[in-house]
């Protein structure tokens, strides 16, 4: 009888059962565990897969995966298939966990929600042969020349691990079974006493950076200079603390380098254009003039503006163009005509001192940021262009709605402290609330922290029930494996956002004194 699988949401808890092979091959979430065996000398126990292995056979990894099953406590299951598959048995503690997605065969997807387990023993392995055909203790820096020369003879999870954590950083889980310190990427006031906070699941989690970030800062910010963007201590001031290159680094963290580069570039002139349609600009004129002039150099033939914002993102969008359909360049397009309204329908609000009511709010908020842009980028990093009757239905725009949600709560979340007067920034949805809804600020970031927390869990389940809800619709399996792969492009994003806003020094300063 085959295996059953936990599924679970990015909560880890769980929302249905699957067998293996399907599980695998629609990609679903689900429950696992990795291990790491050391011995005293520091070194790690690796394992050569058996060669009748159904995925991934022959390949060398860490000491032990496997799944638990309903009703078993993952450290038990850990215990269990340490035995079954290498005859050993130690004292295992959870040192983290982490989430993953990557092809393992032409067929096979692994999304895992991977509890990791370390453990200390100078046993000697007794593997059984269907499992392992053969082990060895190496000290983990002693495979960095194996990594390099030779990285397709190692399982794509113990690759994923070593590329998110690296090399120095495993080796000093030798050191201690106990479980991890915090991690770095944490809120520097308890979520006790401050009600600014994210859901403490996603303020405390391990986030991945791009190994380019340094490399595509470089770029962008002298890309920009050569734009006549960076022209004034102002901007130089915001890039500083904007750091562009990073913030591309989280959010497409697998992003091959000359697609980050242009990713970079844009969340860079992103920064830019807000820096001129921020909530100092008082000509609701020149701020329309200023946006269509843009969208009409950048995505019409029409070349005769050679103001720098226009001439810049004309240059990204070409770039991208190349690598895409023209379909894809069309929905930009669409995306960044987007906001054009809730930029000019702020501006009169800052003039007159009015606050946006109810009605009509919600479509406004979600493109008031310019993240409707930024997602339409996902296609190009995933060279994935979806049909337009998956593009345009129900399953896929919801994914996409919530996502915009996650994306701009955070940043008004994690914002509002940091402006003097947060009544300024209109599409701020602390601000919605203090004035639509009589909240106090540490009420309305509250209510905010709660809707991050369930729209990230309903984004898990809806992300999770995409392949049955795309096959009802009747799409092909490989509509749905696309979607799949660009579904956790989204997912990625928002969480690199998240990761982007706890890692800058842009949300350090608090400023606000009011309530």
């Amino acid at each position: 009888m085959e295996d059953l699988l936990i599924l679970v949401d990015l909560n880890n808890q769980q929302i249905g059962t699957a067998g293996k092979l399907r599980a695998h091959q629609k990609g679903l979430l689900h429950r696992a565990f990795s291990i790491f065996l050391f011995d005293r000398e520091a070194r790690v126990l690796l394992q050569q897969r058996a060669d009748g292995k159904y995925h991934s056979p022959g390949l060398w990894s860490n000491t032990c995966c496997g799944h638990p099953r309903l009703g078993e406590k993952t450290v038990d299951a850990a215990k269990r298939r340490l035995m079954e598959e290498m005859g050993l048995a130690c004292e295992l503690a959870e040192r983290f966990t982490f989430t993953y997605q990557a092809q393992v065969s032409q067929a096979l997807m692994e999304y895992e929600y991977d509890h990791v387990f370390v453990g200390i023993s100078d046993a000697t392995p007794n593997p059984a042969p269907d499992e392992a055909k053969a082990w060895r203790w190496v000290h983990p820096l002693d495979l960095q020349d194996e990594l390099e020369n030779a990285p397709d003879t190692f399982t794509i999870w113990f690759r994923t691990m070593i590329e998110r954590y690296g090399l120095n950083e495993i080796a000093k889980w030798a050191g201690s079974s106990e479980h991890a310190p915090s991690p770095s990427l944490t809120h520097s006031i308890p979520p006790s006493v401050d009600p600014f906070h994210l859901p403490r699941w996603l303020e405390t989690a391990t986030y991945p950076l791009s190994p380019f970030t340094d490399q595509v800062q470089q770029h962008t910010r002298q890309w920009l200079k050569s734009m006549g963007l960076e022209d004034s201590p102002e901007t130089t001031r915001r890039l500083d603390i904007y750091v562009p290159g990073k913030y591309a680094g989280y959010m497409w963290s697998a992003a091959p380098l000359e697609i980050l580069i242009i990713l970079s570039d844009l969340l860079g002139w992103f920064c830019c254009q807000d820096n001129l349609a921020d909530e100092d600009c008082n000509n609701p004129e020149g701020l329309e003039r200023l946006i269509r002039g843009v969208y009409t150099t950048a995505f019409t033939r029409d070349t005769t503006n050679r103001e720098p914002l226009a001439r810049a993102l004309a240059d990204i969008i070409r770039r991208a163009s190349r690598l895409m359909p023209p379909l894809w360049k069309q929905r930009v397009g669409e995306q960044y005509s987007t906001y054009l309204m809730p930029s000019t329908t702020a501006l009169m609000h800052r003039i007159n001192h009015t606050q946006p009511g109810v009605e009509g709010y919600e479509t406004l908020w979600q493109n008031g940021g310019g993240f409707q842009v930024c997602l339409e980028f996902i296609y190009l990093v995933q060279n994935i262009q979806l049909s337009s009757s998956l593009y345009y239905s129900q399953p896929w725009q919801e994914l996409r709605s919530l996502t915009l949600n996650l994306l701009k709560a955070v940043n008004d979340l994690l914002s509002f402290r940091i402006m003097e007067n947060p009544d300024e920034d209109i599409y701020n949805l602390l601000t919605h609330l203090r004035h639509t809804q009589g909240l106090s600020a540490g009420q309305a970031a509250s209510q905010v922290s709660q809707r991050i927390d369930q729209w990230a869990t309903h984004f898990a389940r809806a992300q999770a029930a995409l392949p049955e809800r795309l096959a009802a619709l009747g799409y092909e399996e490989r509509a749905q494996e696309q979607a799949m792969i660009c579904a956790q492009a989204m997912h990625d994003l928002w969480r690199g956002n998240i990761a982007w806003h706890l890692a800058v020094p842009r949300y350090r300063e608090i400023r606000f004194k009011g309530e």
